[in-house]
């Protein structure tokens, strides 16, 4: 495990344009721009209809200091991210395609013997909403005592009523999950990601990211939500935040009501304290929550004029807090612009939160153009999540399966092996499958992955003497000895928008992705 600060999730958007045109990914564009919209849902929906499952399960990973240990598909897909607390993973569910007849919820796998992982069965099952994001945790109150499990409720379509929200379970008894209470957003978006803190003070604290809250309100709630659950059956909301409304004045003045900032994730650190937000392209918000009812901004980690992708879904923290590794996200890029990547991770130095300081970027071979020159086409190859253990990182890099990178020398980040499922969804019209992976846990020596196609897997992290190819090194770090990509060699990352026409060619048997900017 990874001691008193449990493993966090960070997962990315889902929406659709109300209208039903065409859709953009938020942060395709620097700068105000016009309205923007998301893509995720539409992807992930189109994904699981359409395309058909590949033999995963028997098929091989590829590998790089890394072994396979198990693997269990519970379900029908689409799963979502993966937490795991004491011998028992959690998968969540995103956007089943049956979600309003037969929804899925978020699976119990019994992991004991992690070569033969055993589903238990779902809880948390709402028609015409998923279970993308959970969190679990022994947990002691006044009111309650025994294993909690917190679960992010969000409606799969906004023309069908259904709950959307915070969901909380017993989960004493994994076999047996009993509902214990839960809370509406009071919009029409629910809770896409949370994190829960676990205060010296006696409070347990839930903090909810409700993408879309602000607008939708028209400024009455902040996409932010700071929930007290110390009596689970009874959960009640502290405070709403949102840096739109409540940041500083200057830079409420430069994002006014720009649709391309949200709160995409919300996680808690310095023992419960204080939390960071992402807010896509506003950067990581860092608040001081030791008022949980009246949250004061310390500082953000911001964007240069030259970055023309802006997109922070997630991060997380070394163990003491001095280093912050920023997920950026998108779905697609233009492989016709000249030093064009995937989006990557950003390496901070957070001694000071109220000026982090930017030491390093990570991006792997297929998601910056390294020693090859190129990036991944047959893919989407776009970092996702990440959690730090010691002075290892594993990050979940969708088609890139889980990346294992050594932070010993945070100026220099490098990668030392890595784990990539078999591909478990081919595109409909035929052509080569490509794996997904949205979330990762390291837990008892051992780490645990989420493929949006084929469930859970398990394996070992072995630095020496393990099969496999050699790792990656870091691609940004490749660029810039070659001189191939910009200044600094560090290559912008761009984003251009996966619209309904490209998600239609991806479905019909055009594996490479040829996305086309949003305008």
């Amino acid at each position: 495990m990874l001691g008193s600060r449990e493993v966090g999730r960070s997962r990315a958007l889902a929406g659709l344009r109300s209208d039903g045109g065409a859709t953009r990914e938020a942060g395709a564009r620097s700068g105000g721009g016009p309205p923007t919209v998301w893509v995720k849902l539409l992807l992930v929906a189109a994904l699981a209809a359409a395309a058909t499952p590949a033999r995963a399960a028997q098929e091989q990973p590829r590998t790089s200091n890394t072994e396979l240990v198990g693997h269990a598909d519970p379900g029908d897909g689409v799963y979502g991210d993966v937490w795991v607390h004491k011998d028992v993973a959690y998968l969540g569910s995103y956007r089943s395609p049956r979600c309003g007849t037969a929804p899925v919820g978020v699976w119990a796998v019994d992991v004991r013997d992690p070569a033969k992982p055993r589903p238990l069965g779902q809880f948390g099952v709402f028609k015409g909403s998923d279970d993308e994001d959970v969190w679990v945790g022994a947990v002691r109150t006044r009111a309650f005592s025994g294993d909690l499990a917190a679960v992010g409720i969000q409606p799969c379509a906004r023309d069908e009523p259904s709950f959307a929200g915070l969901a909380l379970y017993d989960v004493s008894d994994p076999s047996v999950p009993k509902e214990l209470g839960r809370l509406a957003t009071g919009v029409a978006r629910g809770v896409h990601e949370l994190g829960v803190a676990r205060r010296a003070d006696g409070r347990l604290l839930a903090l909810a990211a409700v993408p879309g809250s602000f607008p939708l309100s028209n400024g009455a709630k902040g996409d932010l939500r700071v929930i007290d659950i110390s009596d689970p059956r009874h959960p009640a909301e502290l405070a709403d935040w949102d840096v739109r409304r409540d940041g500083p004045a200057e830079l409420r003045a430069q994002l006014g009501a720009r649709e391309d900032v949200f709160c995409h994730s919300a996680w808690p650190f310095a023992d419960g304290t204080k939390l960071f937000a992402s807010y896509w392209a506003a950067g990581v918000q860092f608040l001081d929550i030791s008022d949980p009812t009246r949250p004061k901004w310390i500082g953000r980690s911001s964007y240069k004029p030259g970055d023309r992708a802006k997109a922070a879904h997630s991060g997380w923290f070394n163990r003491d807090e001095t280093l912050f590794v920023q997920n950026d996200e998108t779905l697609g890029v233009n492989p016709k612009t000249p030093g064009e990547t995937w989006t990557y991770q950003r390496i901070w130095d957070t001694r000071d939160l109220a000026h982090p300081k930017l030491v390093s970027s990570f991006a792997t071979e297929a998601a910056a153009p390294g020693a090859d020159g190129r990036i991944g086409l047959d893919g989407i190859y776009s970092v996702h999540n990440a959690v730090i253990d010691g002075e290892l990182e594993y990050a979940s890099w969708y088609s890139d399966g889980v990346r294992v990178v050594d932070l010993a020398d945070p100026a220099h980040p490098r990668e030392v092996g890595y784990f990539v499922p078999p591909g478990a969804l081919t595109p409909s019209g035929g052509g080569r499958s490509f794996p997904l992976v949205w979330g990762v846990y390291p837990a008892n020596g051992l780490v645990f992955a989420s493929e949006m196609g084929s469930g859970l897997w398990i394996f070992r992290y072995r630095p020496a003497g393990a099969a496999g190819a050699p790792p990656g090194g870091n691609a940004l770090d490749q660029a810039a000895r070659s001189g191939s990509s910009g200044s600094g060699g560090l290559p912008p990352a761009i984003v251009v928008a996966l619209g309904s026409a490209a998600l239609a060619a991806l479905l019909g048997g055009v594996v490479a992705l040829r996305a086309r900017r949003g305008r």
